[in-house]
């Protein structure tokens, strides 16, 4: 299951932060530059930036990828199915690599109230680790939710809900940048990566106008029952 190790996550972070501000990143647009649309949510916008010892790898596993969209119960999922891990097999010393997926999801009707998160981590023989941030924004640029896990490769499956999994998005939004952080640690002589990274989006209903109205309308009344009665 996912791990948190405070030592490991503090040295991660700094590592991630030099791998950001590699000048030499890596970056381009997922999916033909398409979006996807299903149901009401409309998915754009895909892109990636890879960076770190590793990004040339990383970069092809990213145009690799194959996103697509689909309805089940009622709740809308995105996934990338496909390889995307630092290849250290051949490697003397620890190999880091940094990968960035980006996009931007509407909701054609109601409000965006959570983001569930789901990932199957794997590992060839079985160490490393993967350190995965994620940030939403409204567009404008404010952050509405965010989170870090920790995932060891020896995790074939991600576990049931735990703190860091769902993002609730606060306030609701209709559109939303989404921007998933992707950093491994490939020990020597290891491949450590996922092979699938899939997200679920619930929403709530925004009452129709006349709805709304009526609401207004019967409050007032009552108000104005209430003040009479007092007269």
């Amino acid at each position: 299951m996912k791990t948190r190790i405070i030592m490991a996550f503090g040295a991660a972070i700094a590592m991630l932060i030099q791998v950001q501000t590699s000048p030499a990143a890596l970056t381009g647009s997922l999916n033909g530059g398409n979006p996807i649309t299903i149901g009401d949510k409309t998915f754009s916008n895909f892109g990636y930036v890879a960076s770190g010892a590793d990004e040339n790898e990383l970069a092809a596993d990213a145009l690799d990828l194959n996103i697509s969209a689909k309805i089940n119960g009622g709740v809308y999922y995105l996934d990338w199915s496909g390889l995307i891990a630092a290849n250290n097999l051949g490697g003397a010393t620890p190999l880091l690599g940094d990968l960035q997926l980006t996009y931007t999801v509407t909701a054609n009707s109601g409000l965006i109230s959570m983001i569930d998160q789901n990932y199957t981590p794997n590992a060839l023989p079985a160490t490393g680790q993967i350190i995965i941030g994620e940030t939403v924004q409204m567009p404008g640029g404010a952050i509405v939710a965010n989170s870090t896990l920790t995932l060891t490769p020896t995790d074939l499956s991600d576990p049931a809900p735990e703190a860091g999994d769902n993002l609730f998005v606060n306030p609701n939004q209709p559109v939303l940048n989404v921007t998933k952080d992707i950093l491994i640690d490939a020990d020597a002589g290891q491949l450590v990566g996922l092979s699938d990274v899939e997200q679920s989006f619930h929403q709530v209903a925004v009452p129709e106008p006349m709805t709304v109205t009526i609401l207004g309308l019967g409050a007032l009344a009552c108000f104005n029952h209430l003040r009479t009665k007092r007269s």
